[in-house]
């Protein structure tokens, strides 16, 4: 069977991999001249690759770290201890450790135990999910943990990552983090610990590009697909789009298309859920259907707004800072070099100055100077010292379909992976469930895909198997 699967990203390479390992062709088309999707990286000097978004494992990630063993690139992972910040009131305090919990002054003595009680029970007896997924954590949290909880902890990190939804995000969400991330019974209680990659995520990007050319198959990088259309016998033309046709944006009908369209029996698009709607032709996209895609749409997704900067030295203590005051102008501050240190980047120092925001966002539109004269005021709270002397480089990005946005009941929203014409299915951050979407998680959906492709292929890839 030979495949196309539009996408670089973790599921799209994995997918490919996965088809290769199973004796079937498949060829990536990929908008972005680089690999790794929305973990893809940057050459920051040097020859130092950085991820455009903040990307780490935690050790519980088993899919991911499992592949890199197949791949025989697991002794590139490295864990690194990790250290958690909280900004609140105007002031930044430790929050990493059980201990620390407890001396959070913005809650009172009584509330802080109540929220760790609440937290070691859920991890400890909570082991079903369905109970909490018609649940909104304010529901849960204000009940579990008290309104305190709410007001200072959980109710401002969420309303920077989901805005004016905040209140309506389900408990689901919540109970995988707390669930999946940290156990406070393990060797974890003190000291939360998580996974790095030494040569950053591109080690296992290029890995899998690696095998897919070894098993056959092909990876098409600055090469994307502009137009996906079926033919009268049942399998699929891809039309390729012209390299540099990232620098039109991502909508695929903007694309200028080259060449003669390539033959498949079937298509994996990992892509978001309007790209992927984009690329078919009316005939295809009418034959999904409505059902299909007003299912898969009303999904909302935030954006990412990434500030990647290198400084000339430590900006604050921590690996991660949730930044919980609402008068800020960013959700949180990630200073890699507090993970891994400075000594492997040649002593340089970079952090990310993170955002999550709804599409159509007036902050989404501006250019760099305008975002530093946004945050640079929250920047000095957090650390009076700075100064814009220390910034040596900096570089801006955006991800139109970062954060899919989890309301009550989302498993009933979420689509599946085949569309209902046969041979063609999608896999994208919308169907990781209840986890959090995440590269670890991107290994699991190009795994299920994959499965759900081999268990029922395209007439046209068995009776083209039937000649042979």
């Amino acid at each position: 069977m030979k495949v196309a699967v539009l996408g670089a990203g973790v599921a799209g390479l994995t997918a490919a991999y996965r088809l290769g390992r199973n004796g079937h062709e498949a060829v990536v088309y990929e908008r972005w001249p680089g690999l790794g999707g929305q973990a893809a990286t940057i050459d920051v000097g040097d020859g130092v690759r950085l991820e455009r978004y903040y990307h780490a494992l935690v050790t519980t990630d088993r899919e991911i770290v499992e592949l890199c063993e197949e791949l025989g690139i697991g002794d590139e992972l490295a864990t690194w201890p990790s250290s958690l910040g909280m900004f609140y009131g105007g002031r930044l305090y430790p929050f990493t450790s059980p201990l620390d919990l407890l001396r959070y002054r913005p809650m009172s003595p009584l509330a802080r135990l109540r929220m760790g009680f609440a937290v070691f029970m859920l991890q400890r007896r909570a082991h079903e999910l369905e109970p909490f997924e018609r649940l909104t954590i304010k529901e849960w949290v204000e009940d579990n943990m008290g309104h305190q909880a709410w007001e200072t902890v959980w109710g401002p990190m969420l309303r920077g990552k989901f805005g004016d939804q905040a209140g309506d995000i389900s408990m689901s969400w919540l109970w995988a983090k707390l669930r999946t991330r940290r156990q406070l019974d393990r060797d974890q209680a003190k000291e939360e610990k998580l996974v790095y990659p030494r040569g950053s995520f591109e080690v296992i990007f290029r890995r899998l590009e690696e095998r897919i050319h070894e098993l056959g198959g092909r990876v098409l990088i600055d090469h994307p697909a502009a137009r996906v259309e079926r033919t009268g016998e049942g399998d699929f033309l891809v039309h390729a789009g012209a390299s540099d046709s990232f620098r039109r944006g991502h909508d695929p009908r903007e694309f200028d298309v080259v060449g003669e369209p390539e033959r498949y029996d079937a298509v994996i698009g990992a892509l978001p859920t309007d790209i992927f709607e984009q690329l078919l032709d009316p005939a295809l996209r009418d034959e999904v259907g409505d059902a299909y895609f007003g299912r898969a749409n009303s999904i909302e997704c935030f954006e990412a707004l990434s500030l990647l900067v290198e400084v000339d030295r430590q900006f604050h203590p921590y690996f991660w800072t949730n930044v919980a005051d609402e008068d800020m102008r960013f959700i949180g501050l990630i200073e890699l070099t507090n993970l891994v240190g400075p000594e492997h980047y040649g002593g340089r120092h970079f952090m990310y100055v993170a955002n999550y925001l709804p599409r159509g966002h007036e902050w989404l539109s501006l250019d760099m100077e305008e975002l530093w004269e946004l945050y640079e005021p929250g920047l000095c709270r957090i650390n009076p010292d700075f100064s814009r002397d220390w910034v040596k480089q900096s570089w801006r990005f955006r991800e139109p379909a970062a954060q899919p946005v989890v309301l009550p009941n989302y498993r009933d929203r979420m689509p599946p992976y085949e569309t209902g014409v046969p041979g063609l299915l999608m896999a994208n951050t919308t169907q990781v469930y209840p986890e959090d979407r995440g590269t670890n998680y991107a290994v699991r959906e190009a795994d299920e895909v994959v499965e759900a492709l081999l268990s029922r292929p395209p007439a046209s890839a068995t009776a083209a198997l039937g000649t042979r």
